[in-house]
């Protein structure tokens, strides 16, 4: 099962055809350039991100091999 990092509607684009979704409660690990999952249950993508402001997160969908060259992407099971 993956683990959504940000609750994302996916179609959603700024004007530099970048995703963004509200910024969650735990975005500690959010940084710029860090990889991420984004999306809703059964409609997901790897994301890098882009730009972390007070309230919003931008990002771009990235593959699956572009994610994995940012190293190990497996969570462990709580």
């Amino acid at each position: 099962m993956i683990q959504i990092d940000i609750d994302a509607d996916l179609n959603m684009v700024d004007d530099e055809d970048r995703n963004m979704a509200r910024l969650p409660r735990d975005s500690a690990r959010l940084k710029v350039g860090s990889v991420a999952v984004a999306g809703r249950p059964g409609f997901w993508s790897w994301v890098e991100i882009d730009e972390v402001t007070e309230t919003s997160v931008f990002f771009r969908q990235i593959s699956d091999g572009e994610a994995a060259a940012h190293g190990d992407l497996s969570v462990a099971a709580p």
